[in-house]
């Protein structure tokens, strides 16, 4: 019976002391992976973006790299997805990335009723999260933005979008007006029919008389202009 619990005893220890052996960095860490990946992102971040990313506790059942992990990011901020790829022996983790990104945008200081145009001190610049906003065109300078007239009632902070914001109207079509033209450093004005109404921000198709020669201007406050630099 005793040489019976020696020989089991034996094999006990001939395993505790092979288990070092499949420890340390046979498998990949799932801290070494996290920083990979918040490398790669940081480098496209603001200052006071921050990064959360999805689990990865994946790695720990992943051989343990010879080299460098390579991330490549996919997706639209603020959600992306980094793949993690191991070129020996041979892996890829996918983790997800959230993006807490923050940027100054226009909104509404006080509240605006629905068809009232916009003075300049109905808006200021707050730094609201990317993620409100994402995938919609706002505005960064509440200049472009007096005179507009929301389409619909507009609470304090309320974020300015372009498709709840109509902007004057500069020229009517079938209009004259003058269109600037400027090449180089020169500038020269003519007169020119409007085949639309332009609103601020606008491209619109535009007639000359004279000649029949139809071309395309920009709207903005202060007219109607080509830029041929």
């Amino acid at each position: 019976m005793r040489r019976r619990q020696s020989f089991w005893a034996g094999i006990a220890v001939a395993c505790l002391a092979a288990v070092p052996a499949f420890a340390g960095n046979v498998y990949e860490q799932p801290d070494d992976v996290a920083a990979a990946v918040k490398h790669i992102v940081s480098a496209t971040l603001a200052a006071d973006a921050t990064v959360t990313l999805g689990p990865v506790f994946g790695a720990r059942y992943m051989r343990a790299c010879a080299g460098a992990l390579n991330v490549t990011l996919t997706g639209t901020p603020p959600y992306e997805e980094a793949s993690v790829t191991c070129g020996q022996p041979g892996w890829t983790l996918y983790v997800a990335v959230t993006v807490a990104a923050v940027e100054a945008v226009a909104v509404a200081a006080r509240p605006i009723a629905a068809g009232t145009p916009i003075r300049p001190g109905d808006l200021k610049l707050l730094k609201e999260p990317i993620a409100l906003f994402a995938g919609r065109q706002v505005y960064y300078n509440t200049a472009d933005l007096v005179g507009a007239v929301p389409l619909m009632s507009l609470s304090r902070g309320a974020i300015l979008t372009a498709s709840g914001i109509s902007q004057p109207v500069v020229v009517q079509a079938g209009q004259s007006a003058a269109v600037t033209v400027y090449s180089g450093g020169l500038s020269l004005t003519m007169n020119a029919i409007a085949d639309e109404t332009g609103h601020v921000g606008d491209t619109i198709l535009m007639t000359n008389p004279a000649s029949g020669q139809r071309f395309h201007a920009a709207v903005s406050k202060s007219g109607l202009t080509i830029d041929l630099n």
